[in-house]
């Protein structure tokens, strides 16, 4: 289950859908970013799904938009959703000056989130 693109890669990881989002985002990457969302939160081999975040070198608000439908998205069908780090310094503050750092549910890490996303309360 992996995009063919360099920027959005969509992988499975023991149960749950990874989304591993790289480089700069901006509205000419919105159709492939949702694919990529679309595809981890309708992927019935998983049960949760994780973003990964961690490559983001810039990101406009069409990227963060999405992040918001997706986080909207997953809630609605009960879908266990984490973001994972570390968030580089442009898109720590993104999401910190829009008010997103306190809605979204961020990890300092991959492996946080995945821990997050394992633990008993999220199933």
């Amino acid at each position: 289950m992996a995009s063919d693109s360099r920027k959005i890669r969509v992988d499975r990881h023991e149960g749950v859908a990874v989304v591993t989002v790289c480089g700069a985002l901006d509205l000419n990457d919105v159709a492939e970013v949702v694919d990529a969302f679309t595809q981890a939160l309708s992927d019935a081999s998983t049960d949760a799904t994780l973003i990964d975040l961690s490559g983001v070198t810039f990101a406009d608000s069409a990227f963060l938009n999405q992040l918001l439908v997706t986080y909207s998205g997953h809630g609605l069908k009960r879908r266990p959703l984490a973001l994972g780090g570390p968030l580089t310094p442009t898109l720590g503050r993104l999401l910190e000056i829009t008010g997103t750092d306190t809605v979204l549910p961020l990890a300092a890490t991959r492996s946080e989130a995945l821990e997050r996303l394992r633990a008993p309360s999220q199933r």
